[in-house]
């Protein structure tokens, strides 16, 4: 370990040490990286958090070549062992304090898979301490941490990388130049949905903001990318509340299901279900040739309706308009939702090498998060604590920041 120290932090501490715009991290000059390196040189990371996610991204990273974890930060022991493992290869020091990590390790760049709601707290002195980095969706669970996140990134010249990770899938990407390139001519509607088998119990939505927006995001994010990061004009929705509500102790239930529909520029509707306890059987999905009968309602699907024609994203399918072939395959099928991991963590690693900006940025990913809170907002009330349907406009979310 070279003598570096594993230090025991309490969570209550860990956050209020990392409370965001803390006068601890903003006069660090020393450990400032340019963020350009050499095509040979290797990349130097370090990463905070190894729960389920985390876990998942610290493999994915130990294999993009020519980068290399010299830090890790995990308050839990458990886990803290288990990312050691994983990174074995590297040999990373560990810490429970990122800022110590930061200040002795010198990264050239930073991961941070924490809870949703701590994004904020630990992204915002990243930033300070001058760094670039990786911090999984959505952005945070208010507009203000978003905000705050935006202005730090803009104001220190920095940027975050957000885990929209379906902008990093090939078939997607192919699919959406087509779509910008208008070889089917303008989009004029949007569908899509996402059907789940597990009932969806009584989860805090002040933990992660509720279904729409710590899992449905990543569809907002997909449709925000076919709109050109444009942000919808106006929203609503209707939620459904779980049957099951626990014991009464969770002040704001995430909802079981939800129909939302937004309305984007030049009249471009959006309609989006996310439903959990649907039927079906888990791990399969729907073949482009499945009979109706054999359908399985297990699946999530991204359709866009253009004036000649429409895409499948998810089925990598183009359908045309009037035309002896109907349809034809325009990409590969898509593999799953994890697919673009591995793909958006090597982007990563090539972006702090070259100094370019992520494809999936805080400015996209401003609009995406945003978006699941207008469908959020639009079908629950907080104060009341009800699920009430009602329209919700893009400047109804109260955002300080202008855009880019």
């Amino acid at each position: 370990m070279s003598g570096r120290i594993v230090r025991k932090m309490s969570r209550r501490r860990f956050l209020g040490r990392t409370a965001a715009g803390g006068a601890s991290v903003l006069a660090l000059p020393s450990i400032v990286n340019s963020g350009v390196l050499n095509q040979d040189d290797v990349v130097r990371l370090c990463t905070v958090g190894c729960g389920g996610r985390g876990s998942r991204d610290l493999r994915a990273i130990s294999a993009v070549p020519k980068a290399k974890i010299v830090g890790i930060c995990e308050l839990r022991d458990d886990r803290l062992k288990l990312a050691q493992q994983i990174a074995s290869v590297h040999a990373p020091n560990p810490y429970k304090d990122f800022r110590v990590m930061l200040e002795r390790e010198k990264p050239d760049g930073v991961t941070v898979v924490v809870e949703v709601q701590n994004h904020a707290k630990v992204v915002v002195p990243v930033l300070e301490m001058g760094y670039n980095c990786f911090s999984e969706k959505p952005m945070d669970t208010t507009v203000e941490k978003v905000d705050q996140m935006v202005e730090t990134a803009r104001r220190t010249k920095r940027w975050i990388q957000v885990g929209f990770q379906r902008r990093y899938i090939p078939g997607h990407q192919a699919m959406v130049q087509e779509i910008h390139e208008a070889k089917l001519g303008k989009v004029y509607a949007l569908q899509g949905h996402w059907h789940f088998f597990h009932p969806q119990g009584p989860a805090d939505a002040d933990w992660d903001g509720g279904r729409l927006i710590e899992q449905a995001c990543h569809h907002m994010d997909v449709m925000n990318w076919v709109m050109g990061n444009r942000n919808p004009l106006r929203c609503v929705s209707i939620g459904r509340p779980p049957t099951d509500r626990g014991n009464g102790s969770i002040e704001h239930l995430s909802e079981a299901g939800s129909a939302t529909a937004f309305e984007f520029p030049e009249n471009v509707i959006f309609s989006y279900t996310h439903l959990m306890g649907v039927p079906g059987t888990i791990g399969e999905d729907e073949g482009p040739s499945a009979k109706p009968d054999e359908q399985n309602f297990i699946n999530e699907k991204l359709w866009v309706f253009c004036q000649e024609g429409a895409y499948d994203l998810t089925r990598g399918m183009r359908y045309l308009r009037d035309q002896a072939k109907t349809k034809e395959r325009a990409a590969p099928a898509s593999q799953g939702y994890d697919e673009g991991t591995e793909q958006e963590l090597a982007s990563f690693v090539d972006c702090l090498r070259t100094g370019r900006t992520p494809v999936s940025n805080h400015e996209t990913a401003r609009i995406s998060t945003f978006m699941s809170f207008m469908g959020r907002k639009a079908m629950y009330d907080r104060e009341s604590r009800m699920f009430n349907p009602e329209v919700v406009r893009w400047e109804d979310l109260g955002s300080r920041l202008a855009p880019a």
